[in-house]
Protein backbone atom coordinates (compact mmCIF):
# COMPACT_ATOMS: atom_id res chain seq x y z
CA UNK A 1 0.00 0.00 0.00
CA UNK A 2 2.83 2.64 1.18
CA UNK A 3 4.34 1.81 -2.74
CA UNK A 4 0.83 2.50 -4.41
CA UNK A 5 0.62 5.66 -2.45
CA UNK A 6 3.80 6.87 -3.21
CA UNK A 7 3.58 6.15 -6.66
CA UNK A 8 0.08 8.59 -6.74
CA UNK A 9 2.57 11.17 -5.89
CA UNK A 10 4.55 10.86 -8.97
CA UNK A 11 4.02 11.95 -12.40
CA UNK A 12 5.77 10.14 -15.54
CA UNK A 13 5.98 12.02 -18.85
CA UNK A 14 7.37 10.87 -22.01
CA UNK A 15 8.12 13.65 -24.48
CA UNK A 16 9.66 12.13 -28.18
CA UNK A 17 11.72 14.50 -30.31
CA UNK A 18 13.54 16.35 -27.05
CA UNK A 19 16.60 17.77 -28.80
CA UNK A 20 15.27 21.04 -29.69
CA UNK A 21 12.79 23.15 -30.61
CA UNK A 22 9.39 22.47 -29.56
CA UNK A 23 10.10 18.87 -27.95
CA UNK A 24 13.26 20.74 -26.29
CA UNK A 25 10.64 23.28 -24.96
CA UNK A 26 7.80 21.11 -24.08
CA UNK A 27 9.91 19.55 -21.41
CA UNK A 28 11.59 23.17 -19.74
CA UNK A 29 7.55 24.32 -19.73
CA UNK A 30 7.03 20.96 -17.92
CA UNK A 31 9.26 21.70 -15.22
CA UNK A 32 7.93 25.11 -14.97
CA UNK A 33 4.68 24.35 -14.74
CA UNK A 34 4.82 21.21 -12.47
CA UNK A 35 7.00 23.06 -9.80
CA UNK A 36 4.51 26.21 -9.80
CA UNK A 37 1.31 24.17 -9.58
CA UNK A 38 2.03 20.73 -7.44
CA UNK A 39 3.12 21.26 -3.84
CA UNK A 40 5.52 18.97 -2.15
CA UNK A 41 5.73 15.94 -2.04
CA UNK A 42 4.70 15.64 -5.93
CA UNK A 43 7.23 14.28 -8.27
CA UNK A 44 7.88 14.58 -11.97
CA UNK A 45 9.96 12.45 -14.08
CA UNK A 46 10.17 13.22 -17.46
CA UNK A 47 11.64 10.85 -20.26
CA UNK A 48 12.60 12.52 -23.33
CA UNK A 49 13.69 11.04 -26.86
CA UNK A 50 16.44 11.91 -28.49
CA UNK A 51 18.12 10.11 -32.11
CA UNK A 52 21.10 9.70 -30.40
CA UNK A 53 23.33 9.42 -27.57
CA UNK A 54 25.29 12.61 -27.83
CA UNK A 55 22.03 14.58 -28.54
CA UNK A 56 20.80 12.88 -25.73
CA UNK A 57 23.46 13.74 -23.36
CA UNK A 58 22.93 17.44 -24.75
CA UNK A 59 19.54 18.02 -23.74
CA UNK A 60 20.16 16.37 -20.48
CA UNK A 61 22.49 19.24 -19.78
CA UNK A 62 20.09 21.89 -21.06
CA UNK A 63 17.23 20.48 -18.85
CA UNK A 64 19.38 20.37 -15.82
CA UNK A 65 20.42 24.19 -16.54
CA UNK A 66 17.51 25.31 -16.98
CA UNK A 67 15.91 23.21 -13.69
CA UNK A 68 19.23 25.26 -11.74
CA UNK A 69 18.27 28.35 -13.52
CA UNK A 70 14.69 28.61 -13.14
CA UNK A 71 14.54 27.02 -10.01
CA UNK A 72 16.71 27.58 -7.86
CA UNK A 73 15.42 25.86 -4.64
CA UNK A 74 16.73 22.64 -3.51
CA UNK A 75 13.06 21.27 -2.94
CA UNK A 76 12.28 21.86 -6.68
CA UNK A 77 15.38 20.40 -8.24
CA UNK A 78 14.95 17.78 -6.10
CA UNK A 79 11.38 17.21 -7.40
CA UNK A 80 12.34 16.75 -10.82
CA UNK A 81 14.22 13.68 -12.55
CA UNK A 82 14.92 13.44 -16.23
CA UNK A 83 15.32 9.96 -18.13
CA UNK A 84 17.15 9.99 -21.61
CA UNK A 85 16.03 7.43 -24.13
CA UNK A 86 17.35 7.03 -27.98
CA UNK A 87 14.58 5.97 -30.69
CA UNK A 88 14.66 6.58 -34.44
CA UNK A 89 10.69 6.49 -35.39
CA UNK A 90 11.65 5.75 -38.79
CA UNK A 91 13.40 2.32 -38.05
CA UNK A 92 10.14 -0.16 -36.13
CA UNK A 93 13.19 -1.89 -34.62
CA UNK A 94 14.15 1.12 -32.97
CA UNK A 95 10.53 1.36 -31.39
CA UNK A 96 10.68 -2.14 -30.22
CA UNK A 97 13.64 -1.81 -28.40
CA UNK A 98 12.55 1.11 -26.37
CA UNK A 99 9.02 0.11 -25.55
CA UNK A 100 10.53 -3.25 -24.16
CA UNK A 101 13.07 -0.91 -22.04
CA UNK A 102 10.29 1.45 -21.26
CA UNK A 103 7.79 -1.33 -20.20
CA UNK A 104 10.91 -2.85 -18.00
CA UNK A 105 11.64 0.07 -16.45
CA UNK A 106 9.08 2.43 -15.75
CA UNK A 107 6.30 2.13 -12.99
CA UNK A 108 3.39 3.64 -14.96
CA UNK A 109 3.03 6.37 -17.49
CA UNK A 110 0.96 9.33 -17.10
CA UNK A 111 0.98 11.13 -20.41
CA UNK A 112 3.19 10.33 -23.64
CA UNK A 113 3.85 13.46 -25.28
CA UNK A 114 4.01 12.08 -29.10
CA UNK A 115 6.08 15.79 -30.70
CA UNK A 116 9.08 13.84 -33.13
CA UNK A 117 8.92 14.93 -36.48
CA UNK A 118 9.96 15.98 -40.01
CA UNK A 119 8.86 18.40 -42.55
CA UNK A 120 10.37 16.29 -45.19
CA UNK A 121 10.77 19.54 -47.43
CA UNK A 122 13.36 20.51 -49.83
CA UNK A 123 12.91 23.60 -49.55
CA UNK A 124 10.65 27.17 -50.43
CA UNK A 125 9.08 28.22 -54.13
CA UNK A 126 11.00 32.03 -52.86
CA UNK A 127 9.00 34.12 -55.90
CA UNK A 128 5.66 32.22 -54.94
CA UNK A 129 6.44 32.89 -50.81
CA UNK A 130 7.71 36.41 -50.99
CA UNK A 131 4.48 37.40 -53.27
CA UNK A 132 1.87 36.00 -51.20
CA UNK A 133 3.69 36.97 -47.67
CA UNK A 134 3.78 40.74 -49.11
CA UNK A 135 0.24 40.62 -50.64
CA UNK A 136 -1.81 37.90 -47.98
CA UNK A 137 0.08 37.77 -45.28
CA UNK A 138 -1.78 36.57 -41.94
CA UNK A 139 -3.00 33.54 -44.14
CA UNK A 140 0.12 32.70 -45.86
CA UNK A 141 2.20 32.78 -42.75
CA UNK A 142 -0.86 30.41 -41.02
CA UNK A 143 -1.55 28.05 -43.77
CA UNK A 144 1.88 28.26 -46.24
CA UNK A 145 1.25 27.25 -50.25
CA UNK A 146 4.90 27.65 -51.00
CA UNK A 147 6.81 24.78 -49.32
CA UNK A 148 8.24 22.18 -51.90
CA UNK A 149 8.72 18.55 -50.69
CA UNK A 150 9.09 15.30 -52.62
CA UNK A 151 7.26 12.74 -53.52
CA UNK A 152 7.98 9.01 -52.57
CA UNK A 153 10.34 9.09 -49.70
CA UNK A 154 10.43 6.17 -48.08
CA UNK A 155 12.16 4.78 -45.20
CA UNK A 156 15.77 2.77 -45.42
CA UNK A 157 15.05 -1.60 -44.86
CA UNK A 158 13.64 -2.37 -41.78
CA UNK A 159 14.89 -5.78 -41.57
CA UNK A 160 16.90 -8.69 -43.08
CA UNK A 161 14.09 -10.03 -44.44
CA UNK A 162 14.02 -10.11 -48.22
CA UNK A 163 10.87 -8.63 -48.70
CA UNK A 164 9.01 -6.23 -47.03
CA UNK A 165 5.98 -3.32 -47.47
CA UNK A 166 7.61 0.03 -47.77
CA UNK A 167 7.28 2.55 -45.96
CA UNK A 168 6.94 6.39 -46.27
CA UNK A 169 9.22 8.41 -44.40
CA UNK A 170 6.99 11.60 -43.21
CA UNK A 171 4.73 8.89 -42.38
CA UNK A 172 6.88 6.60 -40.10
CA UNK A 173 8.73 9.63 -38.44
CA UNK A 174 5.35 11.13 -37.74
CA UNK A 175 2.25 9.26 -37.39
CA UNK A 176 3.31 5.26 -37.66
CA UNK A 177 6.64 5.35 -35.54
CA UNK A 178 4.64 7.03 -32.79
CA UNK A 179 1.68 4.27 -33.39
CA UNK A 180 3.62 1.66 -32.64
CA UNK A 181 5.38 3.04 -29.67
CA UNK A 182 2.06 4.03 -28.12
CA UNK A 183 0.48 0.66 -28.69
CA UNK A 184 3.61 -0.54 -27.02
CA UNK A 185 3.65 1.24 -23.54
CA UNK A 186 -0.58 0.79 -23.06
CA UNK A 187 0.32 -1.15 -20.21
CA UNK A 188 2.03 1.75 -18.71
CA UNK A 189 -0.17 3.78 -20.04
CA UNK A 190 -3.26 2.12 -18.25
CA UNK A 191 -2.21 1.85 -14.66
CA UNK A 192 -2.12 5.87 -14.37
CA UNK A 193 -4.46 6.43 -12.23
CA UNK A 194 -3.45 9.27 -9.65
CA UNK A 195 -2.36 12.40 -9.61
CA UNK A 196 -4.08 13.38 -13.00
CA UNK A 197 -6.44 10.65 -13.72
CA UNK A 198 -6.13 8.42 -16.98
CA UNK A 199 -3.65 7.85 -19.11
CA UNK A 200 -2.78 10.59 -21.94
CA UNK A 201 -2.05 9.78 -25.46
CA UNK A 202 -1.05 12.97 -26.64
CA UNK A 203 -0.43 13.77 -30.48
CA UNK A 204 1.04 16.96 -31.33
CA UNK A 205 -0.68 18.33 -34.61
CA UNK A 206 -0.12 21.39 -36.78
CA UNK A 207 -2.14 23.97 -37.42
CA UNK A 208 -1.51 23.21 -41.54
CA UNK A 209 -3.98 20.55 -41.55
CA UNK A 210 -6.53 20.25 -44.25
CA UNK A 211 -8.69 17.59 -45.39
CA UNK A 212 -8.01 18.38 -48.92
CA UNK A 213 -4.12 17.71 -48.56
CA UNK A 214 -4.99 13.85 -47.24
CA UNK A 215 -6.28 11.24 -49.91
CA UNK A 216 -7.77 8.20 -47.89
CA UNK A 217 -6.40 5.87 -50.58
CA UNK A 218 -2.86 6.71 -50.01
CA UNK A 219 -2.63 7.87 -46.28
CA UNK A 220 0.75 7.37 -46.12
CA UNK A 221 1.30 10.43 -48.46
CA UNK A 222 3.76 8.08 -50.76
CA UNK A 223 1.90 10.01 -53.98
CA UNK A 224 1.45 13.56 -51.99
CA UNK A 225 3.51 16.52 -52.31
CA UNK A 226 2.64 17.36 -49.03
CA UNK A 227 3.57 14.51 -47.05
CA UNK A 228 3.81 16.10 -43.86
CA UNK A 229 0.22 18.01 -44.34
CA UNK A 230 -0.94 14.60 -45.13
CA UNK A 231 0.53 13.19 -41.90
CA UNK A 232 -0.60 16.00 -39.52
CA UNK A 233 -4.06 15.69 -40.95
CA UNK A 234 -4.34 11.55 -40.36
CA UNK A 235 -3.48 12.36 -36.48
CA UNK A 236 -6.16 14.85 -36.32
CA UNK A 237 -8.44 12.23 -37.62
CA UNK A 238 -6.73 9.20 -35.38
CA UNK A 239 -7.60 11.27 -32.35
CA UNK A 240 -10.56 12.92 -33.17
CA UNK A 241 -12.63 9.87 -33.87
CA UNK A 242 -11.15 7.62 -31.16
CA UNK A 243 -14.28 7.91 -29.08
CA UNK A 244 -16.88 6.99 -32.07
CA UNK A 245 -18.65 3.95 -31.94
CA UNK A 246 -17.82 3.52 -35.50
CA UNK A 247 -13.54 3.02 -34.64
CA UNK A 248 -14.61 1.35 -31.23
CA UNK A 249 -13.39 -2.35 -32.39
CA UNK A 250 -9.80 -0.68 -33.79
CA UNK A 251 -9.39 1.20 -31.33
CA UNK A 252 -9.80 -1.39 -28.71
CA UNK A 253 -7.68 -3.70 -30.72
CA UNK A 254 -5.05 -0.39 -30.48
CA UNK A 255 -5.31 -0.19 -27.36
CA UNK A 256 -5.37 -3.90 -25.94
CA UNK A 257 -2.47 -5.18 -24.74
CA UNK A 258 -3.24 -9.01 -25.43
CA UNK A 259 -1.53 -8.94 -28.46
CA UNK A 260 1.36 -6.44 -27.81
CA UNK A 261 3.97 -8.74 -29.67
CA UNK A 262 4.96 -12.31 -30.01
CA UNK A 263 8.40 -11.10 -29.65
CA UNK A 264 9.43 -13.28 -26.57
CA UNK A 265 11.63 -10.76 -25.27
CA UNK A 266 8.34 -8.49 -25.41
CA UNK A 267 6.40 -10.70 -23.81
CA UNK A 268 8.67 -11.70 -20.51
CA UNK A 269 8.55 -7.52 -19.84
CA UNK A 270 4.86 -7.60 -19.91
CA UNK A 271 4.09 -10.50 -17.69
CA UNK A 272 6.94 -9.15 -15.38
CA UNK A 273 5.14 -5.77 -15.29
CA UNK A 274 1.34 -7.48 -14.77
CA UNK A 275 2.85 -9.51 -11.88
CA UNK A 276 4.35 -6.17 -10.68
CA UNK A 277 1.44 -4.39 -10.85
CA UNK A 278 0.07 -3.46 -6.99
CA UNK A 279 -3.56 -5.26 -6.49
CA UNK A 280 -4.71 -2.32 -5.20
CA UNK A 281 -4.20 0.06 -8.68
CA UNK A 282 -6.77 -0.33 -11.46
CA UNK A 283 -6.77 -0.37 -14.75
CA UNK A 284 -8.45 2.24 -17.11
CA UNK A 285 -8.33 2.90 -20.76
CA UNK A 286 -6.26 6.03 -22.26
CA UNK A 287 -7.82 8.98 -23.19
CA UNK A 288 -6.40 10.29 -26.44
CA UNK A 289 -6.09 13.78 -27.69
CA UNK A 290 -4.77 16.08 -30.13
CA UNK A 291 -3.07 19.47 -29.83
CA UNK A 292 -0.81 22.18 -31.97
CA UNK A 293 1.89 24.91 -30.97
CA UNK A 294 0.11 27.28 -33.05
CA UNK A 295 2.77 28.86 -35.24
CA UNK A 296 6.20 29.31 -34.26
CA UNK A 297 9.66 29.31 -35.09
CA UNK A 298 11.63 26.18 -35.01
CA UNK A 299 14.59 24.40 -37.22
CA UNK A 300 11.35 21.74 -38.73
CA UNK A 301 12.22 24.48 -41.76
CA UNK A 302 16.09 25.32 -41.66
CA UNK A 303 16.26 28.88 -42.67
CA UNK A 304 19.67 30.90 -42.81
CA UNK A 305 19.84 33.32 -39.70
CA UNK A 306 18.58 36.62 -41.60
CA UNK A 307 16.09 34.44 -42.99
CA UNK A 308 15.16 33.20 -39.98
CA UNK A 309 14.65 36.41 -38.16
CA UNK A 310 12.41 37.64 -41.32
CA UNK A 311 10.57 34.96 -40.36
CA UNK A 312 9.84 35.98 -36.55
CA UNK A 313 8.99 39.12 -37.96
CA UNK A 314 6.56 38.11 -40.56
CA UNK A 315 5.44 36.14 -37.53
CA UNK A 316 5.24 38.84 -35.24
CA UNK A 317 3.71 41.29 -37.62
CA UNK A 318 0.76 38.62 -38.18
CA UNK A 319 -0.22 38.55 -34.62
CA UNK A 320 -0.76 42.51 -34.55
CA UNK A 321 -2.64 41.89 -37.25
CA UNK A 322 -5.43 39.62 -35.43
CA UNK A 323 -3.89 36.60 -35.94
CA UNK A 324 -4.61 34.38 -32.22
CA UNK A 325 -2.56 31.34 -32.95
CA UNK A 326 1.07 33.30 -33.70
CA UNK A 327 2.69 32.25 -30.44
CA UNK A 328 6.53 33.24 -32.08
CA UNK A 329 8.66 31.01 -29.73
CA UNK A 330 8.51 27.62 -29.17
CA UNK A 331 8.30 27.63 -25.53
CA UNK A 332 4.61 29.32 -26.12
CA UNK A 333 3.88 26.71 -28.49
CA UNK A 334 4.84 24.05 -25.93
CA UNK A 335 1.80 25.39 -24.24
CA UNK A 336 -1.52 23.52 -24.57
CA UNK A 337 0.85 20.28 -24.80
CA UNK A 338 1.83 20.91 -21.35
CA UNK A 339 -0.98 21.89 -20.69
CA UNK A 340 -2.98 18.30 -21.47
CA UNK A 341 0.30 16.29 -20.12
CA UNK A 342 -0.43 17.68 -16.60
CA UNK A 343 -3.73 19.22 -15.94
CA UNK A 344 -6.14 17.55 -13.90
CA UNK A 345 -8.43 15.02 -15.69
CA UNK A 346 -11.63 17.99 -14.74
CA UNK A 347 -9.74 20.67 -15.98
CA UNK A 348 -10.00 19.43 -18.96
CA UNK A 349 -13.07 17.37 -19.15
CA UNK A 350 -14.93 20.96 -17.84
CA UNK A 351 -13.28 23.55 -20.72
CA UNK A 352 -14.90 20.31 -23.09
CA UNK A 353 -17.81 19.99 -21.62
CA UNK A 354 -19.71 22.71 -24.06
CA UNK A 355 -18.68 20.67 -26.70
CA UNK A 356 -19.33 17.44 -25.09
CA UNK A 357 -23.13 19.32 -24.32
CA UNK A 358 -23.84 19.97 -27.46
CA UNK A 359 -23.31 16.85 -28.94
CA UNK A 360 -19.58 17.13 -30.08
CA UNK A 361 -16.38 14.92 -28.97
CA UNK A 362 -13.00 15.58 -29.00
CA UNK A 363 -11.45 18.77 -29.33
CA UNK A 364 -7.83 20.02 -30.90
CA UNK A 365 -5.96 22.05 -28.44
CA UNK A 366 -3.51 24.70 -29.86
CA UNK A 367 -1.26 27.30 -27.98
CA UNK A 368 -3.29 31.10 -28.62
CA UNK A 369 -1.57 34.22 -27.83
CA UNK A 370 -3.10 37.86 -27.70
CA UNK A 371 -1.13 40.93 -29.62
CA UNK A 372 0.57 41.24 -26.06
CA UNK A 373 1.58 37.31 -25.73
CA UNK A 374 -0.39 36.21 -22.94
CA UNK A 375 -0.55 32.69 -24.34
CA UNK A 376 -3.07 29.84 -23.27
CA UNK A 377 -4.91 26.62 -24.75
CA UNK A 378 -7.49 27.28 -27.16
CA UNK A 379 -9.80 25.24 -29.38
CA UNK A 380 -8.92 24.80 -32.93
CA UNK A 381 -10.93 24.88 -35.48
CA UNK A 382 -10.44 21.31 -37.98
CA UNK A 383 -11.46 21.27 -40.99
CA UNK A 384 -14.40 18.43 -41.49
CA UNK A 385 -14.91 18.69 -37.54
CA UNK A 386 -15.64 21.56 -36.90
CA UNK A 387 -14.96 22.89 -32.74
CA UNK A 388 -14.99 19.84 -30.69
CA UNK A 389 -17.43 18.14 -33.50
CA UNK A 390 -20.49 20.38 -32.77
CA UNK A 391 -22.70 20.63 -35.93
CA UNK A 392 -23.37 24.33 -36.88
CA UNK A 393 -22.33 27.71 -35.16
CA UNK A 394 -19.73 27.23 -32.90
CA UNK A 395 -21.33 26.78 -29.35
CA UNK A 396 -18.47 28.94 -27.36
CA UNK A 397 -17.76 32.82 -27.15
CA UNK A 398 -14.34 32.74 -28.14
CA UNK A 399 -14.86 30.22 -30.51
CA UNK A 400 -17.15 32.66 -32.78
CA UNK A 401 -15.22 36.12 -32.58
CA UNK A 402 -11.50 33.74 -33.09
CA UNK A 403 -9.57 34.83 -36.40
CA UNK A 404 -10.58 31.98 -39.23
CA UNK A 405 -9.05 30.09 -42.00
CA UNK A 406 -10.12 31.26 -45.28
CA UNK A 407 -13.24 29.33 -46.68
CA UNK A 408 -13.75 27.66 -43.44
CA UNK A 409 -17.59 27.40 -43.27
CA UNK A 410 -19.67 26.02 -39.89
CA UNK A 411 -19.83 22.06 -39.73
CA UNK A 412 -22.55 20.60 -41.45
CA UNK A 413 -23.74 17.29 -40.26
CA UNK A 414 -22.85 15.72 -43.97
CA UNK A 415 -19.21 16.85 -43.58
CA UNK A 416 -19.29 15.73 -40.06
CA UNK A 417 -20.52 12.06 -40.95
CA UNK A 418 -17.90 11.88 -44.25
CA UNK A 419 -15.10 13.09 -41.43
CA UNK A 420 -16.42 10.09 -38.83
CA UNK A 421 -16.06 7.77 -42.06
CA UNK A 422 -12.70 9.19 -42.84
CA UNK A 423 -12.23 7.79 -38.90
CA UNK A 424 -13.36 4.64 -39.47
CA UNK A 425 -11.34 3.70 -42.59
CA UNK A 426 -7.67 5.31 -40.97
CA UNK A 427 -8.17 3.58 -37.92
CA UNK A 428 -8.86 0.12 -39.86
CA UNK A 429 -5.89 0.53 -42.28
CA UNK A 430 -3.55 1.75 -39.01
CA UNK A 431 -4.56 -1.18 -37.05
CA UNK A 432 -4.23 -3.84 -40.19
CA UNK A 433 -1.06 -2.13 -40.65
CA UNK A 434 0.27 -2.32 -37.14
CA UNK A 435 -0.23 -5.80 -36.96
CA UNK A 436 1.08 -6.47 -40.53
CA UNK A 437 4.70 -5.35 -39.39
CA UNK A 438 4.58 -6.58 -35.87
CA UNK A 439 4.43 -10.18 -37.45
CA UNK A 440 7.10 -8.98 -39.58
CA UNK A 441 9.39 -7.66 -36.67
CA UNK A 442 8.61 -11.02 -35.33
CA UNK A 443 9.72 -13.04 -38.07
CA UNK A 444 12.65 -10.95 -38.37
CA UNK A 445 13.75 -11.96 -34.71
CA UNK A 446 12.77 -15.21 -35.15
CA UNK A 447 15.48 -15.41 -37.87
CA UNK A 448 18.76 -13.53 -36.09
CA UNK A 449 20.96 -15.98 -35.74
CA UNK A 450 21.33 -16.93 -32.19
CA UNK A 451 24.97 -15.54 -31.12
CA UNK A 452 23.37 -12.53 -32.08
CA UNK A 453 21.01 -11.87 -29.08
CA UNK A 454 21.77 -10.70 -25.84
Amino acid sequence: MGSRIKLDKEVFVLVTGANSGLGLSICYRLIDEFLGSRPDPYRLTIIFTTRSTRKGSETLSRLKQHLNAAHRQASGIERVTFESETVDLVDLVSVRALSCRLVKKLPKLDAIVLNAGIGGWTGLNWPQAIWRILTDLVHEVSWPSYKVGPVGAVTGKQTSLAEEPRLGMVFSANVFGHYMLTHNVVPLLQVSGQPNGPGRIIWVSSLETALDYFDPEDIQGLRSETAYETSKTLTDILALTAGLPSTAPWVKSFLCTSDFSSSSSVISTMETKKEGNSPGRNTAKPNIYVTHPGVCGTSILPLSLPLYYCMIFSLWLARMLGSPWHVLSSYMGACAPAWLALSYQRIIDNAEAPYVQHGGRNTKWGSSCDRLGRVRPASSEVDGWGYGGVVGRPVVEEDRIRRRKRGMTDLTAEKKERFEELGRRCWREMEELRKEWDRILDEAETNEPTTDKQ
